[in-house]
């Protein structure tokens, strides 16, 4: 497993800004569309124009996949899509810990343990949290 420095955590947020605005582009789109199979599939009219709906569903839902994976390619966590919620694997004071960085955030300033979640963020010694 890779551990991230601060920096090199921080050297990614504007490739994970424009991962993060791709990918709820597309959660945007993937929700109107499964409006769309819905109201087919409530009609039952037209099976072949659902059919196709369903697969175009299929292909943003892949999509959106593939963003959360960019981010995994990168060495990080995704954790939440919105928001916008990416750890790094990092050790603090020879213990394993995650960075944590919210989508907003320009700086990466928090931190929480391997078992804790967000709720659980505590600030960087050293760092000033910024507010998004």
């Amino acid at each position: 497993m890779r551990y991230f420095t601060v920096k090199e955590a921080e050297a990614l947020i504007g490739d994970l800004e424009e991962i993060f605005a791709r990918a709820l582009m597309l959660r945007a789109k993937a929700e109107k569309k499964a409006e769309s199979v819905r109201a087919l599939e409530e009609a039952d009219q037209d099976p072949a124009r659902a059919a196709l709906e369903r697969g175009q569903l299929q292909f943003l839902a892949n999509a959106i996949n593939e963003c959360l994976g960019q981010v995994a390619a990168l060495g990080a966590v995704p954790k939440s899509l919105d928001p916008a919620l990416v750890d790094f694997p990092h050790r603090l004071a020879g213990k394993e810990v995650y960075l944590c960085w919210r989508g907003g955030e320009k700086a990466v300033t928090h931190y929480h343990g391997v078992e804790d979640g967000f709720s659980g963020r505590k600030a960087l010694p050293g760092k000033r949290a910024a507010s998004p």
